[in-house]
């Protein structure tokens, strides 16, 4: 069982959010991607937003941390430090986290590693609901031709992984703390050799996901999904290393499914919103850089004006009844949560009052 529910969704965990949100009422989202940077020390080569350059921008700091507070005080539940650059770039990430779950709200990073010293560890991993690493090679050598890196940070990687794991057990932690690994058609061969390492830092999960092309606008190009029947016997290989202690989780869903969809409209970002590192607060990533999308920015109105504005309301009122979802990019965040917010709208089975 994926106790993680990774290729789903938990939001039949806030049933008074969801009524609220049948009732026609404004409701505040649940969860938040926040961008501290928009510069990253990784030159991926499956980036999603290498189009737009790797500014070398930053959100403020104090200007974040009273928004943290908003965030708060609106009902927002959980924050997840990641986006377009590595949130590690940024001076104040330590804060951003401390001052977040300090104010009642859940915490999640995604990282390359490379920053997280042992230092640093320490102090931010008390703090984190989970810390996932974004890890897609399986050797040296395979690892620097994807992350675009030199040789050598693979092995600082590692130890930085490993370093968190028995942070987490000499100080009973209760963060979980696991790995990314984008699948591509450059690194499947080396997926077995990642998994076997990466079990070996005593970290609890390997998550192994579908390449998205969030943009026609990226530099990478797969041609053709890799077909699951192909890599079957991959993915089951690697979910073999499982046990009691590590899980890996091959996201078949997402390889199945890409890019298809059983509703016609965009109900998720009701319930779930991203702020990019230009102060920008976005209906979701694919769509955080394109002015129709973006609902305000935090530098010129506080959340709660944004949030409950006209053009909010206009855009919610386009994404919810115009926009054409077959036009979006495939295996978007809100996907699952669509899935389950048009059903409820929209049912598909008969005679739902003989519960």
């Amino acid at each position: 069982m994926d106790k993680y529910r990774i290729d789903s969704h938990k939001l039949f965990y806030h049933v008074p959010r969801i009524c609220d949100w049948i009732k026609g009422e404004n409701i505040y989202p649940i969860y938040m991607e926040i961008s501290p940077v928009g510069s990253c020390n990784h030159r991926c080569i499956f980036c999603a937003y290498d189009f737009i350059g790797y500014p070398n921008r930053k959100l403020d700091c104090d200007r974040l941390l009273t928004f943290i507070d908003e965030a708060k005080e609106a009902g927002v539940k959980s924050l997840l430090y990641a986006g377009e650059g590595e949130p590690l770039l940024h001076p104040d990430i330590e804060k951003f986290i401390t001052h977040s779950k300090n104010s009642g709200i859940d915490v999640g990073l995604f990282t390359n590693g490379q920053l997280l010293k042992e230092e640093l560890a320490e102090s931010i991993l008390p703090f984190l609901t989970f810390l996932r690493f974004s890890f897609n090679g399986g050797t040296k050598r395979n690892y620097a031709d994807i992350h675009k890196v030199k040789p050598e940070i693979f092995e600082r990687v590692i130890a930085n992984i490993k370093k968190s794991s028995e942070i987490k057990e000499k100080e009973s932690l209760d963060v979980d703390i696991g790995v990314q690994y984008v699948l591509l058609p450059e690194n499947v061969d080396y997926l077995i050799d990642a998994v076997k390492m990466i079990k070996d830092t005593g970290i609890g999960y390997f998550v192994i996901k579908p390449f998205v092309q969030q943009s026609h606008l990226q530099s990478y190009r797969i041609g053709e999904q890799l077909d699951l029947n192909n890599i079957e016997d991959i993915l089951n290989e690697a979910e073999s290393f499982s046990s009691e202690d590590f899980v890996v989780i091959a996201r078949r869903d997402s390889f199945e499914g890409y890019g298809q969809r059983t509703y016609k409209h965009c109900y998720g970002t009701s319930f779930i919103s991203v702020l990019n590192s230009a102060g920008d607060l976005a209906t979701c990533l694919p769509y955080w850089d394109k002015d129709d999308f973006i609902l305000g920015n935090i530098y010129k109105s506080e959340f709660e004006g944004i949030w409950l504005g006209d053009r909010r309301k206009k855009i919610k009122e386009y994404l919810g009844n115009k926009l054409n979802v077959q036009e979006c990019p495939p295996n978007c965040r809100p996907n699952a949560i669509n899935e389950f917010l048009w059903e409820i709208k929209n049912p598909t089975v008969k005679h739902i009052n003989f519960v």
